[in-house]
């Protein structure tokens, strides 16, 4: 191990030399066939051959998987049969939890159900994944969850430059957005250890109360159904088991209330960033806005292996961005750079730490005491902070105080080229533009294209731009 020590604030930090970062990247999939835009994932994990993996969990036939996720040889396919993904979930959770074992049967089965009525309740449980998956990480050093309408570009710049490896937990936001202290649920990079992969049992509804977490949804659901065979099997697998009612829980630390939504970064991030057990673990955590974002209607390329976003200033037009992009390509790989989560030029500043529903109300509807912000200087809470774009965040929960410590971490990234700006990225999450509903998807693999050297992804779907011969 090496030590460091913040050259601000004091405190020592050890740290655990990683040799050879390697990541497992965790997406289990219910509700169905793999969704077309998972080519885009899969085929952009050639971008981290040599640092990270892609786990793909999933029930359907395994004819339907899309032909990138099959070719790339950093993707693995793990399939699990029909109900799966939930007995693997309703097994390791209850044998941490230390409840009983007959309970088993009837957790899995409501699961099944759940998984079955409301795909959308598996993010909840994001945080039990590197437990729940435990058996297949044993060779990594480091896990994350991560969605399906996520694309990757350098990761092994990332993932094997210098200073990572060093924190326990590093999650990544948007740009501009690590002022927000929770933990993003398109990446949450965790060391591997035991310790680390039972956090989540800090959290009851994940835990002791999952079975009454599961019934709450169950009775909304079904509500909603009119599908008379779904209603039979419900009563087949019912218990004695009593709803919460979640009027009557406490609003306290970390606390979850019970609901149809329960956001997987709520309890989690309290637990992670401000909590006591973080304390008592001396948990070292780092929120880096890394994660170009869909809230911006710019364009976004996957040159090469590389993920940028293109800003003209006086016009929007991707075309235009063209011989940028090649210029830009060839400077970044004749200065051959590692792109270091802790650079050496970075500035370090105090931060204020405050909690206030601002611009957090989904966390706060579920877990009130995540809702933590990082603001600069003599920001009030309710003000958005006034962090720059590139401003990371770092913290360190204390014991007997209810907020963590908080160092804003200042670093450069960005290129610019005749007035067109240039921001690589490790990731990038296009979830808003499919809700749009205008999104279209072209699985790679095609006669026409089965390996592009270049695709732009934009409001309404992705285009080609260049492809290698067949």
């Amino acid at each position: 191990a090496e030590s460091s020590r913040d050259r601000n604030r004091g405190w020592s930090v050890s740290f655990v030399q990683v040799d050879r970062m390697h990541v497992a990247i965790v997406l289990p999939w219910v509700g169905g066939a793999l969704p077309p835009h998972l080519s885009l994932t899969c085929r952009t994990m050639v971008g981290g051959l040599k640092t990270a993996t892609l786990l793909l969990f999933f029930e359907n036939d395994r004819m339907a998987v899309p032909e990138a996720c099959v070719a790339t040889t950093n993707v693995m396919l793990n399939f699990l049969g029909h109900g799966g993904v939930a007995a693997l979930h309703a097994q390791r959770i209850l044998t941490a939890s230390g409840l009983k074992p007959q309970l088993t049967n009837t957790v899995q089965k409501k699961l099944e159900l759940l998984f079955q009525l409301a795909p959308a309740s598996l993010p909840e449980f994001k945080p039990t994944w590197g437990w729940v998956f435990g058996e297949y990480l044993s060779e990594y050093s480091h896990w994350t969850y991560t969605d399906a309408d996520v694309v990757f570009g350098r990761l092994d710049d990332w993932l094997g430059g210098p200073g990572f490896g060093h924190y326990d937990i590093e999650t990544w936001s948007f740009d501009g957005d690590a002022g927000r202290l929770f933990l993003r649920g398109q990446w949450t990079l965790h060391k591997n250890e035991h310790k680390m992969n039972l956090l989540w049992q800090h959290c009851r509804h994940l835990g002791e109360d999952l079975l009454d977490n599961i019934n709450y949804k169950l009775k909304f659901y079904i509500g909603k159904s009119k599908n008379l065979h779904t209603l039979k099997q419900l009563k087949r697998v019912r218990s004695e088991a009593n709803l919460t009612n979640p009027s009557t829980l406490p609003h306290f630390k970390c606390t979850t209330q019970l609901s149809r939504f329960v956001s997987a970064e709520g309890c989690y991030s309290c637990v992670v960033v401000a909590s006591s057990i973080a304390a008592s673990l001396d948990l070292r955590v780092k929120i880096t806005p890394l994660l170009l974002s869909d809230h911006s209607n710019a364009p976004v390329w996957w040159f090469r292996g590389s993920l940028i976003r293109c800003l003209p200033r006086l016009n929007s037009n991707i075309e235009l961005c063209g011989e940028v992009v090649k210029a830009w390509h060839a400077h970044r790989n004749g200065v051959g750079r590692l792109l270091s989560a802790m650079p050496i030029d970075a500035a370090y500043r105090q931060a204020n730490v405050v909690r206030d529903c601002f611009d957090m109300r989904w966390i706060c509807r579920s877990a009130p005491g995540a809702a933590l912000h990082a603001l600069p200087g003599d920001l009030k809470p309710g003000q958005p902070a006034s962090l720059r774009v590139t401003d990371a965040v770092q913290l360190h929960a204390r014991e007997y105080e209810p907020l963590p410590e908080a160092t804003l971490i200042a670093t450069p990234s960005t290129y610019t080229r005749n007035d067109t700006e240039i921001v690589e990225s490790p990731a990038f999450h296009f979830r808003k533009w499919i809700d749009r509903g205008r999104w279209r998807s072209v699985p790679f693999g095609s006669r026409t294209c089965r390996s592009p050297l270049s695709f732009v992804i934009g409001e309404s779907g992705f285009r080609i731009h260049k492809c290698a011969p067949i």
